[in-house]
Parts: structure tokens; C-alpha cells; sequence
């Protein structure tokens, strides 16, 4: 980052060129019909109906039954707080370090890690990655702990790709470089 004669930091223009041409890489928009197999609707259809007619035929109460085994089963424990407090534990932050990183309020931290574990939002999930200088696997890993994925059909998530690789964690800059190519910075809740 270089600083202007204003005071206000401004991000290095190959790293800005670096990104849209990774954007132009990488990006798929989910409407390029090229990228994507058309599917015969018709055939879908039919090779689905016996599935629909054996669904329909067992009761509901036994699916609900089946339903809640599976989850109890296959629940990750303590889900994302418990996620986020063991890999902040295993980086050696302290909370307040750790939502201070990722630009998050301390309320609204309170409010991820308490009793009621309120859900956070994609781009919450993604500050605190950031924040705690997560490598590819282990972004990949907290994200969908969240019920988050990255995805080439999201200009946001390409550029986060693009940050990744390129070793940029501070917040601040990520903003800077989302903001330079025009997209939404990452906000607080």
C-alpha cells in the first residue's frame, strides 16, 4: 500500500491490475450458459418420479424420525462459535484482538459467541478467515463450518481467491482492493 500526499492509503495499481486479470481467470458468471450443461428437463423429470412416489409413500412422522437421527448424527458440536474460539485459541489471539482484525463490533461478537450463537452472515465469516490468517484448506474448512462456501460465480469470492494466494489478510486492504475494482467492501452486520 502506498500513501497519498491526504493521508488515505491507497493500494499499489499492479496489485489492482493483478486482480481483475485473476477475476478474468477465474470468474464464471452463474448466467454463461456456455460453462453450464443444459439438462433435459423432461428426463429429469421422469427419472425422478419413482423417487417422488416412494417419498410420499412412507409417512412424514417416520422422515421426521429419519431426519432428526441423521442430524443428531452428523451435527458438527458447538458449531461455528466453538469453531471460531478453537482456531483463535490455536493462533493465540485473544478475543478482543480477534474482532478488532476482522472489523467486527464487540457486541456483535458477544453476540456470535452467546448462549443464543447467532449466525453470522458470509461476509462476517469471511472477515474473521482473514482475521485469523487462515491457509486455503483451513478458509475452506471455517467457511463451511458456517454453511459458507467460495465460489468462481461470485466476483466477491474471486477476489477473496485472489487474496488468499497472495498472502493480503489485513481487512483494510482487502477493502481497499474490492473497492478499487468496484465491489462492495466487506461490511459489518
Amino acid at each position: 500500500m502506498k500513501k497519498t500526499l491526504s493521508g488515505i492509503d491507497m493500494i499499489d495499481e499492479k496489485l489492482i491490475e493483478g486482480l481483475r486479470e485473476y477475476l478474468k481467470d477465474n470468474y464464471i458468471p452463474i448466467n454463461d450458459l456456455s460453462a453450464i450443461e443444459k439438462i433435459n428437463t423432461e428426463g429429469l423429470v421422469s427419472a425422478f418420479t419413482p423417487c417422488i412416489s416412494g417419498y410420499f409413500s412412507k409417512s412424514l412422522r417416520s422422515i421426521s424420525d429419519d431426519a432428526s437421527d441423521y442430524i443428531k448424527e452428523n451435527k458438527e458440536l458447538g458449531g461455528f462459535s466453538h469453531f471460531l474460539d478453537r482456531k483463535r485459541e490455536e493462533k493465540g489471539l485473544t478475543p478482543a484482538q480477534l474482532y478488532k482484525k476482522a472489523n467486527i463490533d464487540r457486541r456483535q461478537y458477544s453476540r456470535f459467541m452467546g448462549p443464543d450463537g447467532r449466525h453470522p452472515s458470509k461476509n462476517t465469516v469471511i472477515s474473521f478467515a482473514l482475521a485469523l490468517r487462515l491457509t486455503r484448506q483451513e478458509f475452506d474448512e471455517f467457511l463451511q463450518t458456517a454453511g459458507y462456501a467460495l465460489s468462481n460465480s461470485s466476483s466477491l469470492d474471486v477476489c477473496i481467491m485472489y487474496c488468499l494466494e497472495k498472502n493480503i489478510y489485513a481487512i483494510d486492504e482487502v477493502n481497499a482492493l474490492l473497492f478499487a475494482i468496484g465491489i462492495q467492501p466487506l461490511t459489518r452486520e
